[in-house]
């Protein structure tokens, strides 16, 4: 692609964006969405018996406990 065919690119899509924004486009990037307050009420959300544990919590649990069980273990004696 030539630099005049570039160039010639780039002032479409601005003329194409200028249009967009004189028009009153609602969907531009810089729109902000509602937030749904609903959505974020305690009693909507899991608890108990259904959460979802951290898997690399319980990993982390079970490594320290085996690497405390092995500083108990008498090596020598065996």
């Amino acid at each position: 692609m030539s630099l005049k065919q570039t160039l010639k690119k780039a002032k479409q899509i601005e003329r194409h964006l200028e249009q967009r924004a004189e028009s009153g486009a609602q969907h531009s990037l810089g729109a902000v969405k509602a937030r749904n307050y609903l959505a974020l009420n305690p009693l909507l959300k899991k608890g108990g018996i259904h959460e979802k544990e951290d898997i690399d919590i319980v990993r982390k649990k079970r490594r320290r406990e085996t690497k405390q069980q092995l500083r108990k273990t008498d090596w020598l004696s065996e």
